[in-house]
């Protein structure tokens, strides 16, 4: 750490102090945010400030030795009991329940583009905990995409259990790439790439890529053409071996780290590209057309809105025909193999307010979702996202 003044570090310390207790940074992040430095050095900082009482440790509990039942019982405390009372009310076809639902804390409720981003970084490091547990029961570990999964990648690297462990977890991306725009570190594989490395995932190769793969291929394109498209883009090395060939990678994914986008904006980061190449010459589709034909998309797959007329879900089965990625049937299966195991299955991580509820909502009721993980705004929006019961209350446990 460069020599400070005594009243330069004082203050340094301060803001360190700051952003770690008030809104839960990383002694990582908080470096780069105070200029480059080391974690030492903010680990320093934070000493410093304790000593001058501008930060004070906080307990944590620990639950060492207690019975799992035990355990279970405490956890439920802060579970939203009328939506698991909701959720458990729901009879699916096919056995695929929500058995998880875990609230993280993700700081307020503010929408500034600084308060989103403070509030991502604080919801994924409390979600990683909670992925990392999930990740110890699984061996093909598919992930999407977005800015949310990104921040709880982040987290990870501060947490060892399933590094230490040395498991041979393979990582799978299952999306393919941006084409109007330069690929970032939120796409599904340098998610993946970065997992791997993380991880210290113990599988002889590197993980595959769907690098240079188009995430969508524009309807414009049409007979021939789209058919030529298509078996150019499956042509791809890994792409084959995950998506098709005689045994697909695809069927021994037992877990899918995905997010959810809502109806204002579906695709996430490739929102614009979606619209783009979703228009007709003679049928631009624009941003309202689109909300009005789905709820949202999970993991790049765009959920039709309920009651919808034929048109509507032709438009829509059209639409999602441009993906290249993981598919409705494909997420269903990840989702019913793991019903009845041990497996995570599919995990959505996602935190926000009723943009995002009715999208998880209907793909809950699509029997899509094993896992949630989501911030209690949320959770008390899915609560009303799923309507009423006999006998609630104030709104209170």
């Amino acid at each position: 750490m460069p020599r400070m003044r005594p009243s330069q570090r004082d203050f340094a310390a301060q803001q360190a102090a700051y952003l770690f207790a008030e809104h839960g940074l990383s002694q990582t992040t908080i470096g780069r945010m105070l200029g480059g430095l080391s974690q030492s050095a903010v680990s320093r900082l934070l000493k410093h400030a304790e000593k001058r009482k501008w930060l004070e440790r906080r307990y944590r509990f620990i639950p060492d030795g207690l019975p799992a039942g035990r355990l279970a019982y405490l956890k439920r405390f802060v579970e939203p009991d009328r939506l698991m009372d909701r959720l458990s009310a729901i009879t699916p076809p096919n056995g695929v329940r929500v058995r998880g639902v875990h609230v993280v804390d993700s700081g307020s409720s503010g929408t500034s583009h600084k308060t989103v981003t403070l509030r991502q970084a604080r919801f994924g490091r409390g979600a990683a905990r909670i992925v990392s547990d999930l990740l110890a029961r699984s061996d093909v570990f598919a992930v999407t995409w977005g800015r949310t999964i990104s921040h709880v990648v982040d987290a990870l690297r501060e947490i060892t259990p399933v590094a230490a462990s040395g498991r041979a977890i393979r990582f799978v991306p299952v999306c393919g790439e941006p084409q109007h725009e330069k690929s970032n570190r939120d796409t599904s594989s340098q998610l993946v790439e970065r997992l791997h490395r993380l991880m210290d995932a113990k599988v002889p190769d590197k993980p595959l890529s769907l690098t240079g793969v188009p995430a969508l291929i524009s309807r414009r394109f049409t007979g021939g053409d789209a058919r030529g498209i298509r078996k150019f883009v499956e042509s791809a090395a890994s792409y084959r071996e995950i998506f098709s060939g005689r045994a697909p990678l695809i069927r021994d994914v037992d877990s899918l780290l995905t997010s959810v986008g809502p109806a204002e904006r579906p695709m996430g980061f490739i929102n614009e590209e979606l619209r783009s190449v979703g228009s007709l010459s003679d049928r631009p589709l624009t941003r309202e057309q689109l909300a009005r034909l789905v709820v949202g998309d999970i993991g790049g797959v765009l959920l039709p809105r309920p009651n919808l007329d034929a048109v509507g879900k032709r438009e829509v089965k059209a639409l999602n025909a441009m993906w290249t990625g993981i598919g409705r049937e494909q997420i269903e299966h990840i989702a019913g193999n793991a019903a009845n195991t041990i497996r995570p299955g599919v995990i959505v991580v996602s935190f926000g307010g009723s943009e995002r509820a009715a999208t998880i909502a209907e793909a809950v009721r699509g029997v899509l979702v094993n896992e949630l993980i989501i911030d209690r705004q949320l959770a008390d929006e899915l609560t009303k996202a799923f309507g009423t019961s006999p006998g609630d209350g104030d709104g209170t446990k």
